[in-house]
């Protein structure tokens, strides 16, 4: 089936436009009669849509859904930051009919660490409340605590961790696995709580969803990217730069001027954590996206993550939320 892609009209902000602009941003599939079909994004929206309609010419999905595009409406962003947080809001809020479900669990499970009194640190499960402030690292998401407890037990084997240790088995002496050459040997003495902790938080680390580190919401500033030789209509429809509110790991909302990106920070809102904002937030931050702005002040503010990946939690970042919590007490 051969699909005429001259015919689809484009708009931006209601605003006719001659052709896709080759600009960062969101784009909205709408059907004749005004049903959403799909969000997507990118950071150059014509070829992206280009190889909507090149993907189209297969029977399939896409082929199905591409017959049924009249129009499509972009939403320009400063540069891919941006692209990715509204997408990613969007699909979730306004559910469209061809992009793919986000499956949620109704009770997630987590695992926080607690020093015991040899100073080892235990995994605990933990129950993970998807609302309110993230004030300490936790480590992955599960369904159960069953998958807590494979998913450790699996840790364990690959490097060599104990345990008994680690909180997950009781006894006193050297554990099954070290007599048989899989564990380290901690519940043994031959490695210190500090050693053993440090490889343990070295395992975690790919699970690891990082506290909070500022005092407030933050601003990342993202200035304009020119992508390709676009329109002077679509040049000027493209924000010069946006403002992206952060509070906790949520997503508050981008704005294109700093004053109401700052009174939009001063409101009380729900803070709800979204595992895809989680990771386009803290990817955003370790390269260096953007300038960050205190969120209320609108003054710049140090990105810890921005040199490194983050840090492990250590014994310092506990007493740092510990202290944080006595302030707001």
């Amino acid at each position: 089936m051969l699909i005429d892609r001259h015919k689809t009209r484009f708009s931006c902000n209601g605003e006719a436009l001659d052709a896709a602009p080759r600009c960062p941003g969101v784009y909205r599939f709408y059907s004749e009669d005004d049903a959403l079909l799909y969000i997507g994004k990118s950071i150059d929206i014509a070829t992206r849509l280009k190889s909507h309609f090149a993907d189209a010419r297969e029977p399939g999905r896409q082929q199905r859904m591409m017959t049924a595009v009249d129009r499509v409406d972009c939403q320009l962003t400063a540069g891919e930051v941006g692209a990715l947080l509204i997408e990613n809001a969007a699909i979730k809020a306004e559910a469209p009919l061809y992009n793919r479900r986000q499956r949620r669990s109704r009770k997630l499970w987590t695992q926080r660490l607690q020093e015991d009194l040899e100073g080892f640190l235990q995994v605990l499960p933990s129950d993970f409340c998807p609302a309110g402030e993230r004030i300490e690292s936790v480590f992955g998401l599960f369904r159960s605590r069953r998958h807590i407890d494979d998913s450790l037990r699996s840790l364990a084997r690959e490097h060599g961790l104990c345990l008994r240790m680690l909180g997950a088995e009781r006894g006193r002496g050297p554990c099954f696995q070290h007599q048989i050459g899989r564990c380290g040997g901690a519940c043994a003495g031959k490695e210190s709580p500090q050693d053993h902790n440090a490889r343990l938080l070295a395992a975690l680390e790919q699970q690891r969803i990082a506290a909070w580190p500022f005092a407030g919401p933050v601003l990342l500033e993202e200035e304009r990217v020119a992508v390709g030789k676009s329109s002077e209509q679509a040049q000027a429809l493209q924000p010069r730069r946006q403002f992206h509110l952060l509070h906790h790991w949520s997503y508050l909302g981008t704005y294109e001027r700093r004053d109401r990106a700052r009174q939009a920070a001063k409101r009380d809102c729900d803070l709800i954590f979204d595992r895809d904002t989680y990771r386009i937030a803290i990817r955003s931050l370790r390269l260096g996206a953007g300038q960050l702005l205190d969120g209320l002040s609108g003054e710049p503010v140090n990105n810890p993550f921005a040199s490194s990946a983050a840090a492990p939690a250590t014994g310092n970042e506990r007493q740092t939320l510990k202290d944080r919590k006595a302030r707001r007490a």
